[in-house]
């Protein structure tokens, strides 16, 4: 038995007979429903259509000869592939390039008008043939006309969602200290590359009474910065008043077009009106408003087509929205930093050390100059430095950081609490500390700011001012000369150094040497040294320069070879070493010329300095006259 030809598809014998009527049919139908110029859009589909309807007209032959021959040799069911019809058409019968063109200013609506129409012609022209198609054909014509419309829907929304991503992703990028010039470049790069109708858009923002484009893509940069746009003129000027999107369909005629759509250039730019360009169709702008307040104006147009369709404009609200965002995050920055930068202006100006620490860490957000001299000493400690880096881990600079700690967790205020700590260069400094907490509108505590005054000198001269009249006093007592010299070696070694020593010349008499020790291991020595030759005596070149010259003679650092200089015997240099002296003041005594003894004051955890000895030099006037009372007071007992 001879093999059947294959069963014709009417369908596709119809379509391929009279597609170029259909295709006629429909362009004089969509010019009566739309006239005037047609989109983009509407060209690409008519130019692919042909190809739609060869594809169709295959697949419905394939259909067709599938649902004649079921398997296993069964007859027709006239049910049979329904199930599958629906996935005949797996790929999208447009293709990308005219996907991407659909989105050029071409509505969706538009879209399912234009083959709403194209199907009407379609059964009309059946109808005119008398025609008849299988249910199975009619159904995968219909659903071939619905993917046609599918394809571009879910190419277009799947593209604006790509779109408000990258634009999400931009208004993240402004959570950091990104420029805003580079953010809004960001944005109209996505409003470019999402809206493939646009050929040009700029973002202007408001600086006075002028907007002035800070961001755009197809218009010359170089004229960026020149023109100043006025409020209340030209395109701009409409959008800023109306306080709405403004569009113009077909802009080029439109006198609001002119300057490429900014309006007439400000006084300043020195620069002419443009000429409207005759190739300019869609303009389009959107005021960026940040809590009803002008930020600045977004504009696209195109010269492809007439009108951005809804998706598009959708598209450039959004944009603006992030801009004006974006922008006042931008002015709310730049005014923190003007206020910061005027705050620590004056802080830096301020006598008085000052530290502000924010957070539950306490970390240092700002400390001026002052601050970081009395904790650093010369050097300079850089901003935002954390507060262990400006104290010492000592148990009295620990307790500086525990009034911050108490501001910042216990909104406690303390007020001028003087407590000693360690300089970086190792010096022991006494400081008045005040701390207070700083709260937000709310009442929570965000911050503590800690002042701090080095107030060394300010109770150094105060405790050698009280010194020095404590010494007075004593010459004014009864005269007990023996005992005043005592009290005034006490005075010094108690109250201004860690120990002092009185070498006398008695004249003729043995010298003996008076001392007294403020530190417990200090007075422990204190026999030890007792026992050898006083100082005096010595023949170590600083002790015999400085009773050469009576003045007294600091020691800045005391050094080893020293010690072995002026000791007396090993275990005298023994006894020294033990007192780990770290400078010391000697003081001539002298009376009407003549030599009297030798005054010297040790320290053990401080260094003198050069004021120190104008304090030492008192002491030891003091002294002086203790003993030449006391020698006076001898001679006239001797001769009654």
């Amino acid at each position: 038995m001879a093999p059947r030809d294959p069963p014709r598809s009417p369908l596709a014998v119809f379509l391929r007979a009279h597609s170029a009527e259909i295709l006629e049919a429909w362009e004089r139908a969509e010019r009566r429903r739309a006239p005037g110029e047609q989109s983009p859009g509407y060209i690409a589909l008519r130019a692919e259509l042909p190809s739609i309807f060869a594809r169709l007209a295959e697949r419905l032959e394939a259909a067709v000869a599938a649902a004649a021959a079921p398997p296993g040799g069964d007859e027709p069911d006239a049910w049979g592939g329904v199930e599958s019809v629906s996935v005949e058409f797996p790929e999208p019968l447009l293709g990308f390039r005219v996907l991407d063109k659909l989105r050029d200013g071409f509505e969706l609506e538009d879209v399912a008008a234009h083959y709403s129409v194209l199907r009407r012609c379609v059964l009309r022209m059946l109808e005119r043939t008398g025609t008849q198609p299988s249910w199975v054909e009619m159904t995968i014509l219909h659903e071939v006309l619905d993917q046609v419309i599918i394809d571009p829907a879910t190419r277009s929304a799947a593209l604006r969602e790509r779109a408000l991503g990258a634009l999400d992703r931009v208004s993240a990028e402004g959570m950091g200290n990104v420029h805003i010039d580079r953010l809004l470049r960001r944005l109209v790069e996505v409003l470019v590359e999402s809206a493939r109708s646009v050929d040009w858009a700029v973002m202007l923002l408001l600086e006075g009474e002028v907007l002035r484009i800070r961001a755009g893509i197809g218009v010359d940069e170089a004229l960026w910065g020149l023109r100043a746009y006025r409020l209340a003129e030209g395109f701009v000027g409409r959008v800023v008043r109306e306080r709405r999107p403004v569009a113009l369909r077909s802009a080029a005629p439109d006198p609001l077009a002119t300057d490429a759509g900014g309006g007439a250039a400000g006084p300043e730019s020195g620069a002419q009106s443009e000429r409207p360009s005759d190739a300019l169709h869609a303009l389009y702008g959107v005021p960026m408003l940040s809590e009803g307040r002008l930020v600045g104006v977004t504009v696209v147009s195109s010269r492809r087509v007439a009108e951005f369709s809804e998706g598009d404009r959708l598209l450039f609200k959004k944009a603006a929205e992030r801009a004006a965002a974006l922008a006042t995050q931008a002015q709310l920055r730049e005014q923190l930093a003007a206020e910061r930068g005027r705050f620590e202006a004056a802080i830096q100006r301020l006598p008085v050390g000052v530290v502000v620490a924010e957070g539950a860490s306490g970390a240092i957000a700002l400390n001026n100059r002052r601050f970081a001299e009395i904790v650093r000493g010369p050097e300079e400690t850089p901003s935002h430095a954390p507060l262990r880096t400006l104290l010492s881990e000592t148990d009295d600079d620990q307790r500086a950081r525990w009034l911050l700690h108490r501001a910042l967790h216990g909104g406690e205020t303390v007020s001028r609490d003087e407590m000693e700590f360690i300089r970086a260069d190792g010096e022991r400094r006494l400081g008045s500390f005040s701390v207070a907490p700083v709260r937000d509108a709310d009442g929570r505590i965000t911050a503590a700011v800690m002042t701090l005054e080095d107030v060394t000198e300010l109770r150094k001269a105060e405790r050698a001012r009280q010194l020095l009249l404590e010494a007075s006093a004593l010459m004014a007592e009864p005269l007990d000369h023996d005992g005043t010299i005592e009290q005034v070696v006490r005075l010094g070694g108690e109250r201004f150094a860690d120990l002092c020593a009185l070498d006398l010349d008695d004249g003729g008499g043995a010298p003996r040497l008076v001392a007294s020790a403020r530190l417990p291991e200090a007075r422990a020595l204190l026999p030890r040294l007792l026992k050898h030759p006083p100082l005096l005596l010595g023949d170590a070149a600083s002790l015999a320069e400085a009773t050469a010259r009576r003045e007294a003679t600091l020691i800045p650092l005391v050094t080893d070879p020293w010690l072995q200089r002026i000791a007396r015997g090993p275990e005298h240099l023994s006894a020294l070493r033990e007192l780990g002296a770290r400078s010391a003041i000697l003081v001539p005594l002298v009376a009407r010329g003549r030599r009297l003894g030798l005054l010297s004051l040790w320290t053990v955890d401080r260094e003198l300095r050069q004021d120190d000895t104008g304090v030492a030099a008192e002491l030891g006037r003091f002294a002086s006259l203790a003993i030449e009372s006391a020698r006076l007071h001898g001679e006239a007992a001797r001769s009654r």
